[in-house]
């Protein structure tokens, strides 16, 4: 008894069509999750904050018995400065001192516009009492005008 196999087409063409197509039901259900996590992400954005940092350059100095941090802040960057804004001092452009931070805030904002360097700055003055402490505890002298990096959070 032999058995021949041959290409026999067991399924009709109402089967074919009904197996080639993507059910609507699917599409839907992805339709759907796509936009919710599109809307999730929209609010994510409204809810959600970004710290923006301008990064700057500060004077430290000793003038009588107070430490005077003048902060020179970029002319286009002014609109985004309010006098809460908190200030990171860093030592790190100066030898042996990486990782030395003070934390302070903007006091007052500036009226003038100061150009030097071929740029705008305003410069904001904080003052701080004379014993400076750095954000690990210790204590800081300031001997004479330094200039260190400064970023505006």
């Amino acid at each position: 008894m032999e058995i021949r196999m041959e290409n026999i087409e067991l399924r009709s063409e109402k089967v074919r069509n009904i197996i080639g197509q993507v059910p609507p039901r699917i599409i839907r259900t992805g339709i759907t999750l796509v936009f919710f996590i599109i809307a999730g992400i929209l609010a994510g954005t409204y809810f959600f904050e970004y710290e923006y940092i301008i990064k700057t350059t500060a004077l430290i100095e000793r003038r009588n018995d107070k430490i005077i941090i003048v902060i020179k802040i970029p002319a286009n960057e002014i609109a985004k400065v309010k006098p809460v804004h908190k200030v990171v001092l860093n030592f790190d452009n100066i030898p042996n001192l990486y990782n030395v931070r003070i934390k302070t805030e903007i006091q007052t904002i500036p009226d003038k516009i100061v150009i030097s360097e071929n740029r705008g700055y305003y410069h904001a003055i904080i003052e701080l009492p004379d014993k400076v402490v750095t954000t690990t505890g210790s204590e800081l002298e300031i001997a004479e005008q330094t200039p260190v990096n400064a970023e505006i959070i």
